[in-house]
């Protein structure tokens, strides 16, 4: 039976789920994804199925899946990503170089007609145990841009003492203040690499969408109640089981510029931590830029974290 292709319809969503779970595990990112999660992402970003996405079926079932994420921006530069996978099973056959190729081909296309003169860059990300995927990047000429991992903190075990707070003090999330607290996370963010501004709608997705907990989430406020570092907190219930303990996951946190090197990520990390501990998780979890100009990587191993598994971004420069 051959191999057929064609875009996602809106009823796929779980079985798009069921394609990403079953490959995750092999590609040394498990995780346990749900339809309603997706459909959340895709539709916040947004991602049109009919224009955005192509998926490969053998028969009735799902085996393999592409899709595009263009982040406009119009400052520093603009981003499509692409995203996809194939069924272990399956691999080897073609499937994954048709659906990368259309990928490649159709972000290319969004990149260009996005109006302006900034860098466009198209980014995939994979695994180093993913050799297959690599292969395939190699050969569409991207090349490997930027590493990251995704680190880890034992919570049976005490986190060292952070350094004490001066001028500011640690409080719980204010959703009130989520458009404050954007504000202050884009201007976080502006030297951190392939960082451009969050626009309102990501956000709101970002702090009141799937797995979030604004209830576990902190701001550290100055004295004058300012907001000038953040933390927010993701939890996936549906993970433990494949991972084998409960995870609370610091999704985001930033620090304003100014305000770096007087211990507000470490206070702002330990309270988050304190407050796992009290929640039952078993395990902090984040992810970090490796070459990151703040020192965060230093910063969380000196909190307890250690290298969990990593992940690389392959790159292709797209002309204007």
């Amino acid at each position: 039976m051959p191999v057929t292709y064609r875009p996602l319809r809106d009823t796929e969503y779980d079985a798009l789920a069921d394609l990403l779970n079953v490959a995750s595990v092999g590609d040394g990112r498990a995780q346990h994804q749900v339809g309603e999660e997706i459909r959340e992402d895709f539709e916040s970003h947004p991602v049109h199925l009919a224009d955005h996405t192509l998926s490969a079926w053998h028969g009735d079932q799902l085996v393999g899946a592409v899709y595009t994420y263009l982040l406009p921006s119009d400052v520093r530069e603009v981003r499509c990503y692409v995203f996809g996978t194939v069924h272990p099973d399956q691999r080897g056959k073609g499937i994954g170089r048709r659906l990368m190729e259309w990928g490649l081909e159709r972000g290319t296309v969004l990149l260009q007609a996005s109006g302006n003169d900034l860098p466009k860059y198209l980014r995939v990300d994979t695994s180093p145990m993913n050799t297959s995927a690599i292969r395939l990047l190699k050969r569409f000429g991207l090349e490997p841009i930027r590493y990251f991992s995704d680190l880890r903190a034992d919570l049976h075990e005490p986190t060292p003492a952070p350094r004490p707070s001066v001028g500011f003090r640690i409080v719980p999330w204010d959703l009130a203040r989520n458009e404050e607290a954007r504000q202050a996370k884009n201007a976080a963010f502006m030297d951190h690499w392939g960082s451009t501004p969050t626009a309102p709608e990501w956000w709101t997705t970002q702090i009141s969408g799937f797995g979030s907990r604004p209830d576990w989430s902190y701001f550290a406020v100055n004295d004058d109640d300012q907001i000038v570092g953040h933390l927010i907190t993701h939890r996936f219930e549906n993970d433990d089981e494949l991972l084998g303990a409960k995870y609370a996951w610091i999704d985001n946190i930033g620090t304003l510029a100014e305000w770096r090197g007087r211990g507000v990520a470490s206070q702002l990390i330990a309270t988050a931590l304190t407050k796992y501990r009290a929640e039952g998780m078993r395990f902090a979890a984040l992810d970090v830029d490796s070459a990151n100009p703040t020192g965060a990587f230093r910063l969380y191993e000196s909190l307890g974290f250690r290298l969990w598994r990593e992940f690389v971004h392959y790159q292709r420069v797209i002309s204007a």
